[in-house]
């Protein structure tokens, strides 16, 4: 397993190389199925064995359920006959090896070896490490927050009911769908063929520009999600034995590149509320420790200006101006020194909705406002960066003709419903122009995360989570500022000679004792 000369062929192998440092043996080096798959076929099926023996052997394999079993008299593997287990693991390694020898010309032929060489296979040790380093969490702190949440909670019903004209039950859509409709007669109301009201957060954006009850809702729902998700659930997951929280990655989650977090999913936690900045309050470091984040500064409006050739971003980016700060004076008419945080908010999203495909009934959603303003917001937005349109018109095309889009390091992310009817269509299209701008980012910040590993050795230092920008680090104290410096350097520095991009990656860096004040 350890021997150098000897390769080993696995499905989703980083889920072994963490069962075998367990007993400190160091599976190397090692090729995946599951990551070549996903390095040529993105965004066309998932990766599971299941699914690959399938859709390229023809072969469905032994369902592990009967073997198992389910509810109450589910049993673990190890208690399955051994005649059994034999046929099921035997088969597994089969699979997996046929599909090797199936996909390893492949690579080449979809000219892919490059993408899965340098930003799949290598990125699996360094996952698995960071997967069994996890991040301290403090229990105490999340139970604070759990009772603060639901006291907050207790006051908004009560704002609400008083608004409402009467009490009711704020988490049951029947009852908030007869109040809304029925008795404020606010519009748009559709019944589901249950008879009720649907009462979906799009719909509650909607009429919350029309009336404060419905943002009161939303404001109520996101702190009950909060608790649920978070603040409640969280502590359901710190593991007894290392007082730690383990995250899993997920490599081939997302057709872009992005990483996928799960059991728990660290990297949804919401930054825009305070509530959720809060939650990172109560991961820590430990004693005689610091927490470190460096976080890339705007790179997908860095990349954006990069891919689309837009002069006026490039410059901005280069003369260190704030481009949302820009976008809002630009926008809304207000001078760069009588700036509010509030106005910068509002062009933070204007900045990212336009890339993302936003319509106007969309950014008046995000922002709250009348959907003639929002609308007017981005056709001003399109004046002035026309480059932007080009990017997206050419985009679209590319993929309608190739059936997929590339990043700037080459992953291929395939388009197969880019040319759906209805309203499927708008929705494959923002893909399709997200996708290169997105993969790029995720890319520059894998080669990052492969090449950290050299880059910090022999400090007391570990690298702990991704959270789509940024990457997390524990520290000892005398030593943060070395840290600092070394990451930068790699981050600022993850692209390719042959990707030189016209705008340079700049990171931001922060230090503290829990994730909220390194942040």
């Amino acid at each position: 397993l350890e021997d150098p000369s000897i390769i080993k062929i696995g499905q989703n192998m980083k889920y072994d190389a963490k069962i075998f440092a367990r007993q400190d043996v160091t599976v190397d080096p090692i090729d995946d199925t599951m990551l070549m798959s996903y390095a040529m076929n993105a965004g066309l099926h998932n990766h599971g064995m299941d699914t690959l023996s399938q859709e390229y052997l023809g072969h469905t394999p032994i369902p592990i359920k009967p073997l198992l079993g389910t509810g109450k008299s589910a049993i673990t593997f190890d208690r399955v006959p051994i005649d059994d287990a034999v046929k099921y693991a035997a088969e597994d390694a089969d699979i997996t090896l046929r599909l090797w020898q199936k996909f390893k010309p492949l690579l080449h032929v979809k000219h892919v070896t490059t993408v899965y060489e340098t930003m799949e296979r290598p990125l699996v040790p360094v996952l698995a490490q960071m997967e069994r380093n996890g991040i301290k969490v403090d229990r105490d702190t999340l139970s604070r927050m759990s009772n603060a949440f639901a006291q907050k909670m207790a006051g908004l019903e009560a704002e609400i009911q008083e608004m409402a004209g009467r009490p009711f039950n704020v988490g049951s859509p029947k009852q908030l769908g007869e109040i809304l409709f029925d008795e404020m007669g606010l519009p748009g109301g559709k019944k589901g063929k249950t008879g009720a009201y649907a009462t979906g957060a799009d719909i509650l954006e909607d009429l919350a520009t029309e009336h404060e009850l419905p943002g009161r809702v939303l404001d109520w729902r996101q702190l009950a999600k909060l608790k649920s998700t978070y603040t409640d659930a969280l502590q359901e997951h710190i593991n007894p034995d290392t007082g730690r929280v383990h995250t899993s990655y997920s490599i081939a989650g997302a057709n872009t590149g992005r990483l996928a977090s799960t059991d728990p999913n660290l990297q949804n936690i919401p930054v825009r509320s305070e509530e959720g900045r809060r939650i990172r309050e109560a991961f820590i470091a430990d004693e005689g420790k610091m927490i470190v984040s460096l976080d890339y500064s705007q790179i997908e409006l860095r990349i954006l200006a990069h891919v689309a050739g837009i002069d006026a971003l490039k410059q901005a980016f280069l003369d260190g101006i704030d481009i949302h700060a820009m976008t809002a004076s630009e926008m809304f008419g207000v001078p760069l020194d009588e700036m509010t945080p509030d106005v910068r908010r509002q062009a933070k999203a204007i900045n990212f909705g336009v890339i993302y495909g936003i319509s106007g009934f969309g950014l008046a959603r995000n922002l709250r406002i009348p959907r003639g303003e929002a609308q007017g917001f981005i056709d001003r937005y399109f004046e002035r960066f026309p480059g932007i349109r080009t990017y997206m018109d050419d985009t679209v095309a590319f993929a309608k003709e190739h059936k997929y889009v590339e990043t700037l390091f080459g992953r291929r992310i395939n388009t197969p419903q880019i040319d759906a009817k209805g309203p499927q269509a708008g929705f494959a299209k923002r893909a399709a122009i997200i996708a290169p701008i997105q993969g790029t980012a995720a890319d520059v910040i894998r080669r990052a995360m492969i090449r950290m590993p050299a880059a910090i050795a022999g400090m007391p230092a570990k690298m702990l989570l991704q959270v789509h920008d940024e990457l997390i680090f524990e520290v000892e104290e005398d030593a943060v500022d070395t840290l600092i410096d070394a990451a930068r350097d790699v981050m600022e520095n993850a692209s390719d000679p042959a990707v030189k991009l016209d705008v340079k990656l700049a990171v931001d860096a922060g230090q503290g004792a829990n994730w909220a004040q390194a942040h």
